[in-house]
């Protein structure tokens, strides 16, 4: 039976919303979601966000509350019978089994996404959205914290081509 969650969890930078949009497209006529942790923190204060964002500065935002509403907007939607891909930094066990325990009652796959730092590097730089100190973070603590159905690097594969593997190995779980 299909997975009705798929989570991409790795660093900052590695292409988990980029391969959540490809995944999207390649799993058509399906309908998936693409929900994620940045969905909450963008409903920040536009001047909070920069602040965050720019230098990676979070004084003020309380990340377990994000975090724990993130994980409860996701089993919401899957509750509610949407195919959902969630795409998140999970740095730390305890974070890891909050997000398991919140969708516990679904079908999920977990798929650690994966990158070489000169190419997170690159994309940060190139992004400007974010501080190469917070993508250094998630790049140090993320993917360690899940047993993952599998993993894959999105470092020299384009997207659709990384969503076709995704799908096939998909496919192949039981």
């Amino acid at each position: 039976m299909p997975p009705q969650v798929i989570i991409l969890d790795g660093p900052s930078g590695a292409g988990k919303s980029t391969l959540a949009k490809a995944l999207q497209d390649a799993l058509l006529p399906t309908m998936w979601l693409h929900f994620s942790i940045d969905s909450i923190i963008y409903a920040l204060p536009p001047s909070v966000l920069e602040r965050c964002n720019t230098q990676n500065d979070w004084t003020g935002v309380d990340d377990d509350a994000i975090q724990a509403g993130a994980f409860a907007c996701l089993n919401s939607l899957a509750s509610n019978g949407n195919a959902v891909i969630f795409d998140a930094v999970i740095a730390n066990r305890k974070r890891a089994d909050q997000l398991l325990a919140a969708i516990s009652d679904h079908r999920v796959a977990i798929i650690g996404v994966c990158c070489a730092w000169e190419e997170i590097k690159r994309r940060t730089l190139a992004r400007g959205d974010r501080t190469l100190a917070e993508a250094e973070h998630s790049f140090v603590h993320s993917p360690t914290h899940f047993t993952y159905d599998f993993i894959v690097d999105t470092t020299a594969t384009p997207p659709a081509e990384v969503a076709k593997i995704c799908i096939d190995k998909l496919r192949a779980l039981k």
